[in-house]
């Protein structure tokens, strides 16, 4: 065989041996696990606290979800979402922890999977706060699939955009203070 013939050759059982292992398909590529979340103990950082959110999400735990906020949270919706959620009789135009837990709970406790990306790193100083006063804006566009079978065909999509205000408690840790929903469902 010629120098060439011998390396495609060599080329084609390799690709074969791997092939008949079952290790690659070339019809129906394997992408490989899905990216691991992220989970940080102590969120010195903003961030942090946005990508814990994320993975309590993915894993459903609603103890890592929770720790995520402090009793000063107010999720804010759109204005065509604006409805009496706690029975007052007054229409809400955002909720506080104890909803968020509630709703967030039931959709841990009907789901068989989540799944969640979070896309951009802006950060910068909340406008609604005195300039320096740790006050961060995490604008981060989203995309949440729920599933509520095993096959993963039934359930909820949600997309769109999220504003995450986030300050630091008094250990220095952040929290999400304010979370504006923008999303296009």
């Amino acid at each position: 065989m010629s120098p060439s013939k011998s390396a495609l050759f060599a080329v084609l059982v390799a690709v074969l041996t791997v092939f008949a292992a079952g290790c690659w398909n070339p019809f129906n590529p394997d992408d490989g696990d899905p990216s691991e979340s992220q989970y940080y103990e102590f969120c010195d950082s903003a961030y942090k606290v946005i990508a814990n959110l994320r993975h309590a999400y993915i894993t459903r735990d609603i103890e890592l979800y929770s720790s995520c906020f402090r009793d000063d949270f107010e999720f804010h919706l759109l204005q065509v979402d604006w409805a009496d959620y706690d029975g007052d009789g007054q229409e809400d135009q955002f909720w506080g922890l104890d909803l968020e837990e509630a709703f967030t709970q039931n959709v841990f406790e009907n789901s068989e999977n989540i799944e969640l990306t979070f896309t951009g790193n802006t950060v910068m100083e909340w406008s609604g706060a005195l300039p320096g006063s740790g006050y961060l804006e995490l604008p981060r566009t989203f995309e949440l699939n729920v599933y509520t079978d095993v096959s993963q065909i039934e359930g909820y999509h949600a997309q769109g955009m999220a504003r995450f205000v986030c300050r630091p408690d008094s250990t220095g840790e952040y929290y999400i203070y304010r979370w504006f929903d923008e999303s296009d469902f």
